[in-house]
């Protein structure tokens, strides 16, 4: 049920996330103009941050049980999920500048000052989401189609032809979740725009990794079997020849430890610090 309405959330994360910057806008206006001390609405913010948080670290542990693993088959390609966990991470995120922004512009209101080191802490705590939000925009995941792969990672699309791969691909590393190594023949046929660092690898959300790790091997060393990619026919052979491989083709994923915690943590002493020192009194 959680990750149901998570999915259905991440449809509209577009939307979703415009309106908690509005919103979010409006608090800090409200707040900057208020004759008294926005304590009640920096507790809030706090507070909103730390049970979306929490919702956050909930939807991350019941994906990683019922994510859907396979591919969808649409549009004459094949298509990984994107259940695009930055939204649950941009949320908080933008609570705790808001925290930031409003306790600093409504002590610049009615105490005449500006202080230059409230300036670097909300540059510095707003500055990580530009490496974010056009992943969350748009979502992090890969289309298989006949003629190459299309790669929309964080900061970047790739286009992948399948000429441009060697025939026999690497091994995967047993600890890399949610990408896939390459290995080109013909790097030049490359095309991609937003920064192309990382071209040997490819970055997905809710699929199984092995699955798309041996699509690129099949697809790479036969090329006959391009022009089935799209179909169901073609689906299901590629299930098959994913249920028929063996160890020697790929190294099984091990669980890595989650770090939804850690981030969460950051978060928290971050907005309590700013709640506990209340610089406008």
């Amino acid at each position: 049920m959680i990750f149901a309405w998570w999915m259905v959330a991440v449809r509209y994360r577009c939307a979703i996330f415009v309106l908690a910057v509005l919103g979010l806008a409006a608090v800090v206006a409200v707040g900057t103009l208020s004759p008294t001390e926005p304590e009640g609405l920096v507790l809030g913010m706090f507070v909103a941050m730390v049970v979306l948080l929490v919702l956050l670290v909930l939807v991350v542990r019941v994906a990683r049980r019922g994510v859907p693993t396979g591919l969808e088959v649409s549009g004459g390609a094949f298509r990984s999920p994107r259940p695009t966990f930055f939204l649950g991470l941009a949320l908080p995120h933008l609570c705790a500048i808001a925290i930031f922004v409003l306790v600093g512009s409504w002590t610049a209101r009615y105490e005449h000052t500006v202080n230059p080191g409230w300036l670097l802490a909300v540059a510095l705590i707003a500055a990580p989401i530009g490496l974010y939000v056009p992943g969350l925009w748009r979502g992090v995941g890969v289309i298989l189609t006949p003629d190459g792969i299309r790669s929309d990672g964080y900061l970047r699309t790739l286009m992948i032809p399948w000429d441009a791969l060697a025939d026999v691909q690497p091994l995967q590393p047993a600890d890399a979740r949610g990408e896939v190594r390459l290995t080109y023949t013909r790097p030049e046929l490359l095309r991609g725009t937003g920064g192309l660092l990382r071209r040997d690898r490819i970055y997905f959300e809710g699929t199984d990794r092995d699955l798309i790790a041996d699509a690129v091997a099949h697809y790479a060393a036969h090329p006959a079997a391009r022009s089935a990619i799209g179909s169901h026919t073609g689906y299901e052979n590629l299930q098959q020849l994913h249920a028929d491989a063996t160890p020697a083709r790929r190294h099984a994923p091990e669980p890595a430890q989650s770090r939804w915690w850690e981030i969460a943590g950051w978060f928290l002493l971050v907005a309590l610090a700013v709640v506990a020192a209340r610089p406008w009194r």
